[in-house]
């Protein structure tokens, strides 16, 4: 099986790519918008390929997206536009694409699941919105894998383990450190975006309990605010799992922390995403 590359979008640096992953028949399927991680850096769409084939296979297609980072200044709010506008792509596709452009859950990992949760909880505030931009098409799940949900202290927990001056990949990302600009901080960050109004989304988060690169309490901060604030959210610690595994490791492959999680984000995805039509 092999995805369908789509040009979804187009920023001042070239055009945003997604890999479609369909599964066979006519459809309409069920579609989830998967967002990469890679410190706002690095990290590609090809990341979740195997997620993609996996999910592909039991019915639900998987639309991985590509976005800008921070290789030449600071990239937000573009980069969370650009989610945006992939998950605009697919609700006006969905018909040709074989799509049900009503049956759109939306994921990420590490930094891209920053990035899909700033965008499922700002809605249409800005500065995730840009004047001109379409509305955020109603999602039916949203699933963050150790993500990044209050930069703030993220920025303290990477100064900490010796990240320097300048060196900050949420300060890269930004263009600026919580000092100078605390505003920026607040606005970026998903967890000072919860709100009881619209908390009707169902949300999983799953982390390793071993991670150092993203501290499981980013995680467990934004599960604790979720629940305060009324969503159905559900969270999913990885024993013994770091970082990365999302992305390294084959959900289809026994053994590892991806086949340990898949059945849970199946279960979830056909509860909430599949289901309901």
């Amino acid at each position: 099986m092999r995805p369908e590359s789509l040009v979804f979008g187009a920023h001042p640096g070239g055009d945003l790519v997604g890999d479609l992953w369909c599964p066979d028949g006519l459809g309409p399927h069920p579609v989830l918008v998967a967002v990469p991680g890679g410190a706002w850096l690095r990290g590609d769409k090809a990341a979740l390929g195997s997620w993609g084939r996996y999910l592909a296979t039991r019915g639900i297609a998987l639309f991985a997206i590509d976005y800008r980072r921070a290789v030449a200044g600071p990239v937000f709010p573009g980069n969370a536009q650009d989610v945006r506008a992939a998950l605009c792509f697919i609700a006006g596709k969905a018909e040709e694409l074989r799509l049900d452009g009503d049956r759109i859950a939306l994921l990420g990992a590490s930094a891209g699941a920053h990035l899909a949760a700033l965008v499922a909880l700002a809605g249409d505030r800005a500065p995730v919105k840009a004047d001109g931009d379409a509305s955020l098409p109603s999602l039916r799940a949203l699933v963050g894998i150790y993500g990044v949900y209050d930069l703030f202290s993220h920025w303290q927990a990477d100064l900490a383990g010796n990240a320097g001056p300048g060196k900050d990949a949420a300060a890269r990302m930004l263009g600026a450190d919580p000092y100078d600009d605390p505003g920026l901080y607040a606005d970026a960050s998903p967890l000072r975006q919860v709100r009881r109004v619209g908390n009707g989304l169902p949300v999983l988060l799953a982390w390793g309990t071993h991670d150092s690169d993203v501290l499981p309490g980013q995680s467990e901060g934004m599960l604790t605010a979720l629940r305060q604030a009324g969503f159905p959210v559900r969270g999913r610690p990885v024993l013994g799992a770091t970082h990365f595994w999302f992305s390294e490791q084959d959900p289809a492959e026994e053994g590892g922390f991806s086949a340990q999680l898949a059945p849970d984000l199946l279960r979830f995805l056909r509860l909430h995403l599949v289901g309901g039509r």
